[in-house]
């Protein structure tokens, strides 16, 4: 191709790319917030979460009964590799309660987790919470149930609000309020639900959230995804248009031996660098605007830009050479004297 024509479909390439490149950097970021958004709701469990709600019910339950349930509650999440999270709200102590036996919870130290014949009860405070600043001055917490170990001072998990602690289950009572799993298996949940009857609760309400129903009902990740398919569409319109005027050089090139897959490399590699700057530049550009919005500082190196940039380079490429090959190859009878 000579030198000008490489020049101005670059050109006409790194524009659309320019704007397809902010879309994706849009996407990116919208799907790290809804991540980050779901994290608060289900205090970094992973996979599909189900967040049961339990009150006090009308039936009449032992202390016997109860610490007998508690005790199976806590060997049936290890038995199935499960971890449960109670975060309180409104009356009664700020704290969060988990039994992660195995582990699961990124943010809880491995010193911290629950064995299924352990009565002992451990804590670790909140990093700048009310009580970490009394056992850091007076070594008293007098927010924690007596009988709890204070092991140390973590940073809060996403979700936790004015929450003080997370503690272990021990011979304390649970409390009603709003327990976390990481399952939705009909068998596991009402497992679950019969120890908690045991134990004196009622189930409020029983909410599962799978992680693609959550993606889906999320509107700004949507929204994103919406606006980003309809750039995809206008620029292959644009791009489309662009060869189509170019029927009567592919015509000539078609009649002397080329083939569709030659023509197709050779408007690909050619028009590589329109595409990389224009999605580079486009993602930079959507950063910026983002972290001024925000009054946040820009953060062009760190992996959610180099991923955005990649993505977005990526998407162009394949949309320019699926558009090349799908106009060039329907053209095949092109009239050179057009």
């Amino acid at each position: 191709m000579k030198t000008k024509k490489v020049l101005l479909m670059n050109l006409r390439l790194a524009l659309s790319s320019l704007l397809l490149g902010m879309l994706t950097a849009f996407m990116v970021q919208a799907f790290q917030w809804t991540l980050e958004d779901r994290k608060e709701v289900t205090f970094g469990l992973p996979g599909e979460v189900t967040i049961l709600t339990m009150f006090e019910g009308p039936q009449k339950v032992s202390a016997a009964d109860a610490a007998s349930a508690r005790e199976a509650l806590k060997a049936y999440l290890n038995d199935q590799s499960l971890a449960l999270v109670y975060a309180s709200v409104g009356e009664g102590r700020p704290e969060m309660i988990v039994c992660d036996p195995h582990h699961i919870l990124p943010w809880l130290p491995r010193a911290g987790n629950e064995g299924p014949d352990s009565t002992t009860a451990r804590a670790y405070l909140f990093r700048g919470t009310y009580t970490a600043h009394r056992w850091s001055a007076l070594g008293t917490a007098p927010l924690l149930p007596n009988g709890v170990e204070v092991v140390g001072v973590i940073d809060a998990p996403p979700g936790t609000d004015n929450l003080q602690y997370v503690r272990t289950i021990g011979r304390e009572p649970l409390p009603s309020g709003r327990y976390t799993i990481n399952t939705t298996d009909p068998t596991q949940v009402k497992h679950i639900l019969d120890l908690f009857y045991r134990m004196g609760f009622v189930p409020q309400q029983s909410q599962k959230i799978p992680l693609l129903t959550y993606f889906l009902q999320n509107p700004l990740l949507m929204i994103t995804l919406l606006f980003l398919a309809m750039g995809h569409v206008c620029a292959i319109l644009d791009w489309a248009l662009y060869i189509r005027g170019r029927a009567r050089e592919f015509g000539i090139r078609w009649r002397h031996g080329a083939l569709p897959t030659d023509l197709v490399r050779e408007n690909q590699v050619g028009g590589l660098p329109g595409l990389g700057v224009g999605s580079v530049v486009g993602v930079i550009l959507s950063d910026l605007l983002v972290a001024g919005i925000g009054q946040t500082n820009p953060e062009l190196g760190n992996f959610r830009t180099l991923a955005s940039a990649a993505v977005s380079f990526i998407i162009v490429i394949v949309t320019w050479s699926a558009t090349l090959y799908g106009v060039i190859k329907t053209r095949k009878e092109v009239n050179i004297d057009a």
